[in-house]
């Protein structure tokens, strides 16, 4: 976490507060997405979104990704940057879009993505998972409950072939 507030609407709660009051022999990052199966918990990805202010797509220092780094090739999982950019440009908007950069294991170019493509990419990770999920009835429960915002889901025939073999 950045000791300094560069924008208005940082993360202000009492201990992050607490914390940039302390002395500059220590220090900590937020990790700001951990995308795991929404069944067995199982990490699938680790990633730092970054607000996308005009359209600059800036990166953090390397001290600062250290710790993602770290993470992601002690669990083997990708660590990604995705920058956001919002409807009126405010943080606190819907998002109109995402650019996402893969860090590790292998660093790749910028990719401009819409929100559906990186759903996709979400359902995909835990799709990928999913042979090896230890709660697999669980994670089919979960996509055929009649919640409302299942609608949404843009792969459902992929999810349920790949639940419903017991391999």
């Amino acid at each position: 976490m950045a000791r300094n507030e560069i924008y208005r609407n940082v993360l202000k709660t009492a201990y992050s507060r607490w914390h940039r009051s302390l002395h500059n022999g220590i220090s900590y990052t937020d990790i700001d997405k951990v995308a795991q199966c929404p069944a067995c918990g199982k990490a699938l990805f680790i990633a730092d979104t970054i607000f996308n202010k005009n359209n600059a797509y800036k990166t953090k220092v390397f001290y600062t990704k250290k710790a993602y780094l770290e993470i992601s090739e002690a669990l083997k999982i990708p660590y990604f940057e995705i920058y956001y950019t919002t409807i009126g440009r405010a943080d606190d908007t819907d998002l109109e879009r995402l650019s996402v950069r893969l860090i590790h294991p292998k660093p790749g170019d910028l990719k401009h993505l819409t929100l559906n493509q990186w759903q996709h990419y979400l359902e995909h990770k835990v799709i990928e998972h999913a042979p090896i999920c230890q709660r697999k009835q669980y994670l089919l429960e979960r996509i055929n409950d009649k919640d409302e915002r299942n609608k949404t889901i843009l792969n459902k025939e992929k999810y349920v072939k790949v639940l419903s073999n017991r391999s």
